[in-house]
This record gives C-alpha cells, sequence and structure tokens, in this order.
C-alpha cells in the first residue's frame, strides 16, 4: 500500500512540477562537447499527440543525441506513457528547415550524426502522450568529439606534407 503511494505521489509531482503544454519550442543554445554532461532537458505532455522542436548550435560537424520516454505503470494503469517517440534532425533553424539529416526512434539508444559543418540546426520530436496524466521523455544532445584516430590522420597528413616540401626543398638548393 505504501509502495502504491509513494508512486502515485512521484507520479503528480512529476505532472505538477514540469511544462504541461503540447507543441513546446525551446532553444538549447551552444551544445558542448562532453558527452559526460550533455544537454538534456525533460519534457511532460497532456495526454494527446505532440510535436516538439529543439533549435541548437553545434561548434564541430556532428552531434550525439538520445530520446527516451519514461513511463510509469501503477498496476494495471498506465500513468505516464508516451507511444512512437520518435525525432528528425534537420539543418538550420526550426523557422527554416534545410537539410533533412534522419528520424530516430525514442528507444534510448545514442545516434552518431554526422552534419557536415558547424552551425544552426534542429530537432522536432514527435509522439502520442496517452497514459492517464499524459507522458513525459527525455532528451539528451552533445556535440560530437573527434575520435583520437581522426587526431591521428591529420597529424600523419601533415607530416607527410611536410616531408614532400623538405624534399622539394632539398632538390631545389
Amino acid at each position: 500500500m505504501k509502495t502504491t503511494t509513494l508512486f502515485a505521489a512521484l507520479a503528480l509531482a512529476l505532472g505538477s512540477g514540469a511544462v504541461l503544454a503540447n507543441d513546446i519550442q525551446i532553444n538549447a543554445g551552444l551544445l558542448g562537447q562532453d558527452a559526460a554532461a550533455p544537454y538534456g532537458h525533460l519534457f511532460t505532455h497532456d495526454a494527446g499527440m505532440f510535436n516538439d522542436t529543439i533549435d541548437f548550435i553545434v561548434p564541430t560537424g556532428s552531434l550525439g543525441s538520445s530520446a527516451h520516454a519514461l513511463n510509469l505503470v501503477l498496476g494495471s494503469a498506465s500513468i505516464f506513457n508516451i507511444s512512437a517517440l520518435s525525432y528528425s534532425v534537420w539543418g538550420g533553424t526550426s523557422a527554416s528547415d534545410t537539410v533533412w539529416y534522419g528520424t530516430f526512434p525514442g528507444n534510448n539508444i545514442s545516434y552518431d550524426i554526422g552534419l557536415g559543418t558547424p552551425g544552426a540546426y534542429h530537432i522536432r520530436v514527435s509522439g502520442n502522450a496517452d497514459g492517464v496524466y499524459g507522458g513525459a521523455y527525455a532528451v539528451a544532445l552533445v556535440s560530437g568529439v573527434p575520435e583520437p584516430e581522426t587526431y591521428g590522420m591529420l597529424l600523419a597528413g601533415l607530416g607527410l606534407v611536410g616531408f614532400v616540401v623538405r624534399r622539394r626543398a632539398v632538390k631545389t638548393a
């Protein structure tokens, strides 16, 4: 009995302490590159379909992203639930869709997306909040950090260019 009361109190606290509106639009600003501290946000929705938008800027040409529905079931009642959660990544701000980079399921798997260039991007998150009190989901975004192999290839390439330039200088002398 105490467990049921505790979960009911948690459900009410989550529902009253967060934004309760369908179709939320926010600006996350410049994303950091620390995968241990990504941009993260918890969204809650009243029951029904929603389509949220998050604008952000990446300082590198890649993005790490993840979304996951936070479902709460008490007994046989689905208190918070989101079905068909997915998100699409777009170039430009939400006011100007430019390039579509793909649609990904909100299944708590991290996806690394090659964007090509630093700049403004946005994601559109959609789903159906079909729990008794609607639904909640979390999203995490981080600007990609080049892998150590990338730096190794860069240094090897610069070394090769330096070798060729030095060899040409020796031949002309």
